[in-house]
């Protein structure tokens, strides 16, 4: 069992690095929630956090993603990246902040904390990811902007 195990990775490392980098993610999922919060988490640290966007989606997103944000024109996988590489590269100075993660079944819920630039105030995110076979497959979200005199003290983060 080992070795047939060995085999197939020596096979996988054979492959292009963008199938090796899809292979290594599925393999290391685990088809659970907790399993899909993890994927998610890994791919928005490397997508924003780390700003590599395209190696994220290369590695943990599937070619038939469908994204729900408005602001993307056609929802597909490379509207996604264009829009975010656009993103990353008109705000250089921009940092995403994973506030909390929920789980459950096949859906994880992210909230974050974006600023486009030091100093700026923060947008609140809630972002809701769809994984199955362990990729992400669709993306809703919700940003609320900053705002002026707030009648509740209460924080949104």
């Amino acid at each position: 069992m080992l070795k047939a195990q060995l085999a197939t990775t020596i096979a996988f490392v054979m492959c292009c690095s963008s199938v090796q980098a899809e292979t290594t993610a599925k393999a290391t999922c685990e088809p659970t929630a907790e399993g899909s919060r993890n994927l998610v988490v890994s791919f928005y640290t490397q997508a924003l956090i780390d700003k590599q966007v395209r190696a994220a989606f290369d590695t943990y997103v599937s070619p038939d993603f469908v994204e729900h944000k408005p602001d993307v024109p056609n929802g597909s996988r490379s509207a996604v990246v264009d829009f975010l590489e656009g993103l990353v590269t008109e705000l250089p100075g921009a940092r995403w902040e994973i506030l909390r993660t929920v789980a459950e079944k096949d859906l994880v819920f992210l909230h974050a904390r974006f600023s486009p630039a030091p100093g700026a105030p923060p947008y609140a995110i809630a972002d809701v990811f769809r994984v199955d076979n362990c990729a992400i497959v669709e993306h809703w979200d919700v940003v609320g902007p900053p705002r002026d005199g707030m009648p509740n003290k209460n924080s949104r983060f």
